[in-house]
């Protein structure tokens, strides 16, 4: 567990790290470091994989509007959003470059409640 504690105000509610994050890194998360991008928060891994951005800005605005935390760490994703949307909407795979990323068996959850899907 990180010894480490944040708060960060977000238009979406105040979100606590670690409690509110994926962290799928064996490491202490806040080492890599987070972005804010279009209101999204990416927690990044080791590997800082960029292409994050085109997955995201490829996903229809309905679903963009309710991602508050979005991790990719070996070609899986993990999501935190604001209210539980139907995974069919979502998807549980892309091509992102040539490369195929998956949702994580529990790669969503929904702020304050836990693994949903």
């Amino acid at each position: 567990m990180s010894s480490v504690s944040i708060k960060i105000d977000h238009p979406k509610g105040k979100i606590r790290y670690p409690d509110n994050f994926p962290n799928k890194e064996d490491a202490d998360q806040y080492r890599y470091g987070f972005t804010l991008y279009k209101e999204v928060i990416v927690q990044w891994d080791r590997d800082r994989d960029e292409r994050i951005f085109s997955w995201y800005d490829s996903l229809p605005e309905k679903l963009q509007k309710h991602i508050i935390i979005i991790q990719e760490h070996e070609g899986m994703l993990y999501l935190v959003l604001d209210k539980e949307i139907k995974i069919e909407d979502l998807g549980r795979s892309w091509d992102v470059e040539g490369e195929e990323w998956k949702l994580a068996e529990d790669g969503v959850r929904v702020k304050g409640r836990g693994v949903a899907y």
